[in-house]
């Protein structure tokens, strides 16, 4: 198929009205004013407008969206770029099936909840072609790339673990003898009354589809390796020398998943990628049927509140943080190793003192400088080590440290 014929196949004016039409593109209008955004919301909505018009609005949607800190984005500005980028592919923008996915998966991770499910719409429609069909003609699955086995045999133990390892735990047993639980203070507000306990959940998600399908290179690209998502590139977040970058998945195994096994796995030095704590399940449905919601996760106030991928090579790292919600780790391939230091051990973890970085260690608590930092000398912890199937409960305001020890992949949910 020629460019020309494959953009004609994305063109969809009825996706294009039913953007404009929508009570979110009527939310976008009524705060655009607020934001310095009229006069790109005017131009979407013009009954001529063209492709090169909309680009045009998805350049100014992004530089907006660029300056300054990203949690002060105004979500009006999320919104016009989404609805922009879906507007420019269904006119044609796109000139390939490469192009018109990246743009749209990036939309979806930029733009926010307004247009979601048109996104996943069109890119659904978009990934039933591929260049060699005709124009509109639906064709076969993807063919299958011929991928890596990851391996499935743990080449470490849980002789030196400190945290208990449990199979079978029923709610009853989990929320009495493992789960933090918070009181209503004297002035009414929640505080924590019981930090809890981490313990690993043995088996708990070894029914899962996933354990053996994403073991397998080729069915992950099969399924998800036209897909643009953000990489981690560096030793961790908290270096200098740490970046992020737009790969598709494809891209991301060949250069540093399958690549990695050229490398020791004791090899720090390597230049390590992490898709690390990505709502990959959200942006690409496809693998959500091989993963299902823990039964412990129906505990507490509230409801799962975001469930991320953690996918990379032997040696990515998570420096030590802490997160403000119940999060059960769940390993799908190869072994992780984290190490766990309780709330009451905070004096001795040196947080950083900027706000966005305060729930990070500033001490490398795997080889601490105990002259910069000499309270964490006293830090007591506990270990653990994840394989295939297991599930580490982290309960609120646990400091964690977390290793890949072979290529891995790992789903965390976090809940209230």
């Amino acid at each position: 198929m020629s460019d020309a014929n494959e953009r004609d196949a994305f063109t969809d004016d009825d996706a294009v009205a039913r953007v404009v039409r929508s009570s979110a593109f009527a939310a976008l209008e009524a705060g655009a004013k607020s934001c310095g955004a009229s006069t790109a919301i005017g131009v979407l909505r013009a009954p001529a407008v063209d492709a090169s018009d909309i680009d045009a609005v998805r350049a100014l949607a992004h530089e907006a969206l660029h300056v300054g800190n990203w949690c002060d984005a105004r979500v009006e500005w999320r919104g016009v770029y989404a609805a922009a980028t879906l507007m420019w592919v269904c006119k044609g923008g796109a000139k390939t099936r490469a192009e018109a996915t990246r743009a749209l998966d990036v939309a979806l991770m930029l733009g926010g909840p307004m247009f979601e499910d048109e996104l996943h719409r069109v890119i659904a429609r978009v990934r039933e072609y591929d260049g060699a069909s005709v124009v509109g003609a639906p064709v076969a699955k993807r063919a299958k790339r011929s991928g890596v086995m990851w391996d499935a045999s743990p080449r470490e133990t849980a002789a030196d673990d400190t945290v208990a390892r449990r199979r079978d735990v029923s709610l009853e047993a989990f929320y009495r003898d493992y789960m933090a639980k918070s009181a209503a203070s004297t002035s009414g507000e929640r505080c924590v009354d019981d930090y809890g306990t981490p313990v690993v959940l043995q088996g708990a998600a070894s029914h899962w589809p996933a354990i053996e399908k994403w073991r397998d290179g080729g069915y992950v690209v099969e399924n998800i390796g036209d897909r643009t998502v953000p990489i981690e590139v560096g030793e961790t977040y908290v270096h200098d020398a740490w970046s992020q970058k737009l790969m598709t998945v494809r891209e991301f195994i060949d250069e540093y998943v399958d690549d990695a096994g050229e490398h020791s796995r004791d090899d720090s030095t390597k230049n390590v990628a992490y898709l690390a704590q990505h709502e990959l399940f959200e942006q690409c449905p496809d693998l959500k049927c091989d993963i299902e919601e823990p039964m412990y996760c129906v505990l507490g106030t509230g409801g799962v509140c975001a469930v991320n991928a953690w996918f990379g090579p032997a040696n990515t790292v998570s420096p030590a943080h802490t997160d403000p919600h119940h999060n059960l780790l769940c390993q799908v391939v190869g072994a992780k190793r984290v190490r766990l230091f309780a709330p009451s051990e905070t004096s001795r973890m040196y947080p950083h003192d900027e706000r966005k970085m305060a729930n990070t260690s500033r001490v490398d608590v795997m080889h601490p400088n105990l002259e910069e930092f000499p309270d964490f000398a006293s830090a007591s912890f506990v270990d653990a080590t994840l394989f295939p199937g297991d599930a580490l409960y982290i309960p609120p305001g646990w400091w964690h440290h977390v290793r890949a020890l072979d290529v891995s992949f790992s789903v965390s949910y976090w809940w209230d």
